[in-house]
This record gives structure tokens, sequence and C-alpha cells, in this order.
């Protein structure tokens, strides 16, 4: 399985973020330590990787830090919830 390429890399690390989206870079780590980016914020940060060049989707501002992405071909989903009532409350007294 792929994996998404933290928002982070893709700048180049904190401070060239920073300089880039002209914030401080404080505020970048925040969003690093946080492990998001806050909705006001996603459009331009989005809008300046794309004008940097980057490969940035919009995954990348709703996952800063990245996570798994399925292969192309496709894959199972990582977390399957079964329609089985009962099942799904094993372990609880009936």
């Amino acid at each position: 399985m792929k994996r998404l390429t933290p928002i982070f890399d893709l700048f180049g690390g904190i401070r060239p973020m920073a300089r880039a989206l002209d914030e401080s870079p404080s505020k970048i780590m925040g969003w690093k330590r946080a492990g998001h980016i806050p909705a006001q914020k996603q459009a331009s940060v989005l809008a300046k990787g794309a004008a940097l060049g980057f490969p940035i989707t919009a995954e990348h501002v709703v996952f800063p830090l990245g996570h798994p992405a399925p292969d192309v071909a496709g894959s199972e989903p990582s977390v399957v919830c079964d329609e089985n009532p009962k099942v799904q409350q094993k372990g609880r007294s009936q």
C-alpha cells in the first residue's frame, strides 16, 4: 500500500513551508503537532503548493501527516463494519 507524503515534506520542512505561506514557523509546527491544517487555511495552502509545482492534492491538506492511500488497482477497506448488530455487540450482556 502506498503512503501519502506528508504535506510538510512536500514543502521541504517547517521553515520552508512557513516562508512559502508567510506564516510563522511556530504556527506551522502547531499544525504539524495537531495533525491538521485549519479549515480556513486549507485552500490557500493547496493553492500555494500547486503554484510552487508540488504534487499536492486536497488529501494533503486534509491529512497533512499522510495516511495509507489505496493502490491504483484498489484494495480492501481497512475498517469493515458488520451489518449484523449482534456481532457488533459481542461481549455485552444481552
